[in-house]
């Protein structure tokens, strides 16, 4: 089988950034953390897998104008940005349109367990992109074995989708536009994509492609996937 045009990026490669407050790891290029295989790929420029201590606060400095994505993996969180506050918890995605030199205050509302999340960080054009901030909901419950499509609005640069699946369940994502690039991101378990073996928190940016076979290959295997422009 010949493999289409693609990049994997590591669990285990990944830029760990560990304080008294959280764990960080960062999938491309984030603050201190340099590498020269782990540039941005195209406009997706942050893969973030951060976890919090309890009633701990840390914060956030948006380097670009972008969509910064926040996905619940454990637990819930809470986010201040300019005065307002979201809460957000598992089976939810929340959406904010972030300004350069903006800062977000993050905070873990239990007072002894560690949550987790995953943030995506997204480069757009402010002007174009007026938004300020949307919140998407899915249940994995009442959709297994597929992807669900969680963000798919034209007005936004990315769709975004996510499945948990059984032991060897299958699915086909087909890419809407020619000129995106797909990246899968797996939560948990374990899948082979486009012939490629993929575990927990590995990444893979495919392109030059028009759909993407994805086969689970553990049971309650997690993926979300991103289409994006370049």
């Amino acid at each position: 089988m010949e493999l289409s045009p693609g990049k994997i990026f590591l669990a285990d490669e990944r830029g760990l950034t560990e304080t008294s407050v959280l764990r960080r790891y960062s999938t491309f290029n984030f603050e201190k953390y340099y590498s020269e295989h782990k540039e941005a790929l195209g406009n997706l420029f942050l893969c973030n897998d951060e976890s919090v201590l309890g009633g701990k606060v840390t914060f956030f400095l948006c380097k670009e104008d972008s969509l910064q994505l926040f996905m619940p993996i454990t637990g819930a969180m809470d986010i201040v940005a300019n005065g307002k506050e979201f809460a957000l918890e598992t089976g939810q995605v929340q959406v904010l349109n972030m300004g350069k030199g903006e800062v977000l205050e993050i905070s873990n509302p239990y007072p002894n367990d560690v949550i987790n999340y995953i943030q995506f960080g997204i480069k757009t054009d402010m002007f174009l992109m007026r938004a300020s901030e949307m919140l998407f909901n899915f249940d994995f419950g009442q959709n297994q074995n597929q992807l669900i499509e969680i963000i798919s609005n034209p007005k936004l640069p990315f769709k975004l989708s996510a499945g948990i699946f059984a032991g060897r369940k299958e699915a086909i994502y087909k890419i809407q536009h020619k000129q995106r690039q797909f990246y899968a991101f797996i939560i948990d378990g374990a899948f082979e994509i486009e012939g490629r073996l993929m575990h927990a928190r590995d990444g893979l940016a495919l392109w030059d492609i028009e759909q993407v076979e994805l086969e689970a290959l553990s049971n309650n295997a997690i993926v979300v996937v991103l289409e994006f422009g370049f």
